[in-house]
């Protein structure tokens, strides 16, 4: 299981094969590039190491095992 953590070294987001796992359970579920919340709404897509939302705007970004808001802010790591 992957575990992905804030700057402050909490765990935030766990992933389990194709699942993205938190506190109370599934957040979202990964089918090919695309992100869906568990009631099966597509949130996210994934263009190369972006993260896009469903109006096309970039939110995410994955550089190595970091994930960075489009500002440029470390926000979570795997590990």
């Amino acid at each position: 299981m992957a575990r992905f953590k804030d700057t402050y070294g909490n765990t935030v987001i766990a992933r389990e094969g194709n699942r993205l796992m938190g506190a109370g359970g599934v957040l979202y579920e990964i089918r090919g590039d695309q992100i869906y919340d568990n009631y099966g709404e597509r949130l996210f897509e994934v263009r190369g190491d972006r993260i896009y939302d469903n109006y096309g705007n970039w939110v995410y970004e994955m550089r190595g095992d970091r994930v960075y808001d489009t500002y440029g802010n470390w926000l979570a790591s795997e590990g």
